[in-house]
């Protein structure tokens, strides 16, 4: 990426870590740059601002700059732009953000534009936010971000099959390796995930639900070359109530 000087941009809050007393390095997804880095001088005293950078604040920045194409990027102003109380205060609606963002933490290329794919997380945390049904948002943010990115397996030509293959998105006559692949009654639900007026499922087991959201976080590192471990998954399953 270039240069930067004194651009306006929104940006999510993906993780959050202290450097020395008073500064920290703060991971974004930038509407404009993608996933990006961030000197914060938190300030001290009564001026300390670190509440504002918890995982999925929206926020606008101001007066961005980077010299070169290396570097922290540095800015002179942040605001928030929605305040997350429900999801400071509740478990459950935390649990889910940290999750979503940690996927894209660890999922996108860094210093990659995908407006789209910040514009999904910004609409998916305001509805974490506000709903009272919190069961399935994460596996409809799943299904939304691999159709967005293109990479959406093509349903199945005829019904004889009995799973999806992960790692490369065909259907198969057999089922393979249970890490990488889904049954076909899970992979139906990956499918309806994809539209984004999914019907979410009701006879499902919280057991089911967790191999449908491996399985999308799965295929979609697959997809993108980007196997790596996602750790708040089990902290969500910990503090997660029997939704479904």
């Amino acid at each position: 990426m270039p240069s930067i000087q004194n651009e306006i941009d929104s940006a999510i809050v993906l993780t959050s870590r202290p450097y020395t007393d008073g500064k920290r390095v703060v991971r974004v997804m930038s509407r404009t740059h993608g996933t990006i880095a961030l000197w914060v001088n938190e300030g001290r005293g009564k001026n300390r601002r670190i509440a504002m950078w918890h995982a999925g604040a929206l926020l606008e920045l101001s007066g961005m700059n980077r010299k070169g194409s290396e570097g922290l990027i540095r800015f002179r102003e942040a605001r928030r732009t929605v305040v997350l109380d429900a999801v400071i205060r509740d478990p459950r609606r935390s649990a889910i953000v940290f999750f979503i963002c940690e996927v894209i933490e660890k999922t996108m290329a860094e210093e990659t534009p995908h407006p789209e794919v910040h514009d999904l997380m910004a609409r998916t945390i305001c509805e974490i936010e506000s709903s009272a049904s919190l069961g399935w948002i994460h596996a409809a943010f799943l299904g939304q971000l691999i159709r967005l990115l293109g990479i959406a397996p093509v349903s199945p030509g005829n019904s004889d099959v009995t799973s999806l293959d992960l790692q490369s998105g065909d259907w198969k006559h057999e089922i393979g390796l249970e890490k990488e692949s889904l049954e076909k009654s899970i992979a139906d639900g990956f499918m309806a995930f994809l539209e984004p007026e999914a019907v979410v499922p009701t006879m499902w087991s919280i057991a089911d639900r967790k191999r449908l959201i491996l399985g999308q976080v799965r295929y979609l590192q697959h997809q993108l070359g980007t196997l790596r471990e996602i750790k708040s998954y089990a902290v969500l399953e910990a503090v997660f109530d029997n939704e479904r």
